[in-house]
């Protein structure tokens, strides 16, 4: 490179910038159609605007789906082509699209003039980015709301047991029950749940309405007909989850090593993505060609994940001509169909990012060497001044032999070679048994501790129930016998009036004859009392009542004088809700506390959560149900008991069940694997029954000393090169010490002075 192509290099508009692409996603659910707008920028996916409209029929899908491009669009100046769909679990059939529901995706993209990316099930992709964000696979029950309609998963281990949608009724809780009732293959269910909600008229009131499901689902009987281990802990997840966790599936496969990044400020950002869009140079076609074959070899990479239910080929994997040719009106309709189903798509289960380390200023002024002033300082130590040029000459060629043999023997270097792992996954049923000494591989069973705690606790919380208090109404009536019979009528006698108040006799009456010849009617005055409390019953004088199922002809019935007394209000009481969700909150929080106590007596060995049983030693409320209060309180005492095991048992046990399905020039490393077991069932006798998940990075075997003499010797530029181009191997670092000027700054020419460290980038 000459002095005028460094000059240019460093000037800021010749530099030529990343060409940003942007893509559509389409989440279509039960009752709503959800879009957004996202793009990948320097491995972050950043999600830039999102909208949705109702929409439960097919015949809207289009017009609505083009209504939200328009909108998730807005001011603009870009024009999206590929689309990304998350599709219902009913549209599926055996983890494939159902033809009917395919053809409806291919008429959408055509008439729109899109192209389409992939597919993927709802409550999968929301399950990847629990993983992506938690870092481990999740193991609860997804539960989806909508006006009408909620959708159950139960996830576990990050894998979907099953999706339920069922109609909305009167209570939330019933109606998660009702569907996972249905999961009859799943013996214990997961101890979590989490909600989510479909509609989100602005964050505040999204946040408010999913609070108070919430609040009802806490104060839910749980334990009655469902498997759970104990009462299910129920959480919020984050607003618009769905159509983030798709759009991260597509950016997880387009970008493995991706960063999520949520876009606050969206006009902000519309300015810089105009500008960026402006400033954007074309790339030559030789760069296309190296662009698109990197596509290539990473579509080969990934198709071992294809198990994860993201569907439809890698878009840098699509050739130009068969973007242009799918979407021409006269094309067979099946191309179309092809590029939905052909291709795989996967999408990676985690990324695999590594902060490099930087070298440190003090390491820096170490390693600092300069050649010039050694040779000075040899030079005036070894040549007196009163000898000659001969002896001069000697003795420069002795400092030039002893630099030579410190450049031979001092110089080092640390080579940092980065490989690509394979991810290789098992999963198996594990006993832990407090009665087992030792592991025993082949039945899958490891030794078990039986621990125990007591924890004691407090907490509080408002009342919520409702209750009028108040008197009731009283009054005199006068009973009048219109017959020529006489009457009795018992004390709490009913009578009521024309609107249906109710009152009570007070005492016993009766009513004598009235002879046909009388000149007035035989009557008898007694005191009467409202059957309910409130205003309503203060009557005004000569309001007529009857009695029980007497007509008036027979038995008359008159108010004497203005009833009174009659008073309500409403006031705040505990109500059974109250006292019910109070006890699961205390209850959870004693549980982490017992777990946490548990643990710090035995550090070496894991205790589960979610396996602890529960045993209520004392429970004592402020209030009982119906107390006019404001506030309640709860003490609680529980003893928690749950089984104790060692992680590297667990370990022994699932690696031996992938040992022999490690690829030959790969090894496995057990201290650089992942476990995580998820409670199953608790049997009576103590043991402990979980799913143990077991994940591990298998690290390429790499040839070191083979490395060492292709590279001793050559410089650092050149030695990266000769690594990068080995199998196996994705790039590496170099730093040589001592710090020698360029022209010498090589590697060390024996072998033993390279160390070289192989590990993930």
């Amino acid at each position: 490179m000459n002095f005028l192509d460094r000059l240019t290099a460093l000037i800021l508009f010749g530099k030529k910038e990343e060409v940003v692409e942007y893509f559509f996603a389409l989440n279509i659910a039960n009752e709503q159609l959800i879009c957004a707008l996202w793009t990948i920028e320097k491995k972050q996916l950043k999600i830039l605007d999102i909208a949705y409209e109702n929409c439960s029929s097919s015949e809207d899908l289009i017009p609505t789906t083009d209504k939200l491009l328009d909108k998730v669009l807005g001011v603009r100046e870009i024009e999206p082509q590929k689309i990304l769909f998350g599709i219902p679990s009913f549209w599926l059939s055996d983890g494939n699209l159902k033809s009917e529901k395919l053809s409806i995706l291919r008429k959408l993209v055509k008439e729109l003039e899109l192209v389409p990316m992939a597919y993927v099930e709802n409550s999968l992709a929301v399950a990847h980015f629990l993983e992506k964000t938690d870092g481990v696979p999740p193991t609860a029950i997804l539960v989806g709301f909508e006006t009408d309609h909620l959708t159950v998963s139960v996830v576990r281990a990050g894998k979907l047991d099953g999706v339920k949608i069922v109609q909305r009724g009167e209570s939330s809780g019933a109606d998660i029950e009702r569907a996972l009732l249905t999961f009859v293959g799943v013996e214990t269910l997961p101890s979590k749940i989490l909600i989510y909600n479909y509609q989100v008229s602005s964050e505040s009131g999204q946040i408010e309405d999913l609070k108070k499901i919430r609040n009802q689902l806490l104060s839910y009987s749980w334990m009655s007909k469902l498997s759970f281990l104990h009462f299910p802990k129920i959480e919020l997840l984050k607003e618009n989850i769905e159509i983030k966790s798709i759009c991260l599936a597509g950016a997880s496969e387009i970008e493995s090593n991706i960063f999520y990044y949520e876009v606050r400020d969206s006009s902000h950002y519309e300015q810089a993505i105009t500008q960026s869009v402006k400033k954007t140079t074309v790339i030559s076609p030789e760069e296309e060609e190296v662009e698109e074959i990197k596509g290539d070899t990473k579509v080969s990479k990934d198709t071992e994940n294809a198990d994860l239910g993201f569907v439809v080929g890698d878009v840098s994997a699509v050739s130009k001509e068969e973007e242009e040719v799918s979407f021409e009106e006269n094309q067979d309709e099946n191309n179309i169909e092809e590029a939905i189903q052909e291709n795989e798509l996967a999408v990676p289960l985690e990324s695999d990012m590594v902060m490099k380390s930087p070298v440190t200023a003090e390491k820096q002024i170490k390693d600092k060497f300069s050649l010039q002033r050694f040779i000075m300082q040899v030079t005036n130590l070894l040549i007196p001044k009163k000898f000659g040029s001969i002896a001069l000459l000697v003795t420069f060629i002795g400092a030039l032999l002893i630099i030579l043999g410190a450049y031979l023997f001092l110089l080092k270097a640390e080579v940092k070679i980065f490989v690509e792992p394979k991810v290789l996954e098992k999963d198996a049923e594990v006993i832990a048994d407090p009665n087992q000494k030792v592991v025993d591989e082949d039945a899958k069973v490891i030794p078990g501790q039986i621990v125990d705690t007591e924890i004691s606790g407090s907490a509080k919380d408002q009342a919520t129930g409702k209750k009028q208090i108040g008197d009731a109404a009283k009054g005199t009536v006068k009973i009048i016998n219109n017959t020529d019979e006489g009457r009795s009528f018992s004390k709490g006698t009913i009578l009521t009036t024309s609107s249906g108040l109710k009152f009570t006799l007070n005492s016993s009456a009766s009513v004598s004859a009235t002879p046909a010849d009388a000149d007035s009617k035989s009557t008898k005055t007694v005191e009467v009392i409202a059957a309910e409390i409130g205003a309503d019953g203060n009557l005004p004088s000569g309001t007529n009542l009857t009695v029980s199922n007497l007509p008036t002809s027979q038995i008359a019935v008159k108010a004497e004088g203005n009833f009174s007394g009659g008073t309500s209000k409403d006031v705040t009481v505990v109500s059974s809700d109250d006292q019910k969700k109070l006890l699961a909150s205390l209850a959870s929080d004693l549980r982490k506390q017992a777990q946490v106590k548990l643990q710090e007596k035995l550090p070496q060995k894991k205790i589960l959560e979610e396996a602890l049983s529960e045993e209520i030693i004392k429970k004592s409320f402020s209030k009982n149900i119906n107390d006019q209060a404001s506030e309640i309180s709860l003490n609680l005492t529980a003893k928690y008991k749950g089984i104790a095991f060692e992680d590297k048992d667990l370990k022994l046990i699932v690696s031996k069940l992938v040992t022999t399905q490690v690829p030959e020039g790969f090894r496995l490393n057990l201290e650089d694997t992942e476990t995580q077991a998820n409670v199953s069932k608790l049997e009576k006798d103590g043991k402990l029954i979980f799913l143990a998940r077991f994940r591990a990075k298998l690290l390429p075997k790499i040839d070191t000393e083979k490395i060492k003499s292709k590279i001793k010797g050559k410089s650092a530029n050149e030695a990266i090169s000769t690594i990068k181009n080995m199998e196996d191997i994705l790039g590496s670092e170099i730093q040589i010490s001592p710090k020698l000027p360029t022209f010498l700054q090589r590697l060390p020419i024996l072998g033993n002075n390279i160390s070289i460290e192989v590990g993930l980038k």
